[in-house]
């Protein structure tokens, strides 16, 4: 057998974007940060994104539509399903990522004292964004997914950056909890 052989890296972080419904904001977010991971050199294979929503009133939902336009046309995958946020599932995260408070009120309900999962609004990544939340499209003319959708994208070089930080921080742990051989006991 010829070529190069690859080992594959394991998930070091896992980031989940909320919304209310899980078929607008979320699925938009978690497919444009999963593009963006995916063409960055040190997070590509390290970060997992997924997606879920507060409510259960779209569980088993398609992405919505407008949604689902607007990542075809940036050639990106629209596959998804509608899920609503658990425990179990918060628990499991390194990082929610919330579109706006109502939604981060929530998650935080359903954290218990003390969790390792951190919980931040998605536009605490942007600068130069203008309120905290990212205003839900639902309901809305094409023209409030482009909105969101750029408003998403201007929150992820800050997002790349903090997760470039945490697998820096982690790894770090993570190397200096190896015993180096010289110094394993000899039997």
């Amino acid at each position: 057998m010829t070529g190069v052989q690859t080992c594959a890296l394991p998930i070091l972080l896992r980031i989940l974007a909320l919304c209310h419904g899980n078929i607008c904001r979320s699925p938009l977010a978690a497919a444009l940060f999963r593009a963006a991971i995916e063409a960055d050199l040190q997070l590509n294979g390290r970060v997992e994104v997924s997606s879920a929503g507060t409510s259960d009133e779209h569980l088993g939902e398609g992405m919505h539509v407008e949604s689902a336009t607007l990542l075809r046309s940036r050639g990106l995958p629209t596959r998804h399903r509608a899920r609503q946020l658990d425990r179990r599932l918060a628990e499991a995260q390194d990082l929610i990522l919330a579109a706006d408070r109502a939604n981060l009120r929530a998650a935080s309900r359903l954290l218990p004292p003390g969790s390792a999962t951190e919980l931040r609004l998605m536009r605490d990544f942007d600068p130069r964004a203008v309120g905290a939340d990212l205003d839900d499209p639902w309901g809305l003319p094409s023209s409030a997914y482009e909105r969101a959708a750029g408003e998403i994208e201007a929150m992820i070089p800050g997002l790349l950056t903090e997760l470039r930080r945490r697998l820096d921080r982690k790894s770090t742990r993570l190397n200096s909890s190896h015993i180096p051989l010289s110094r394993m006991p000899s039997s």
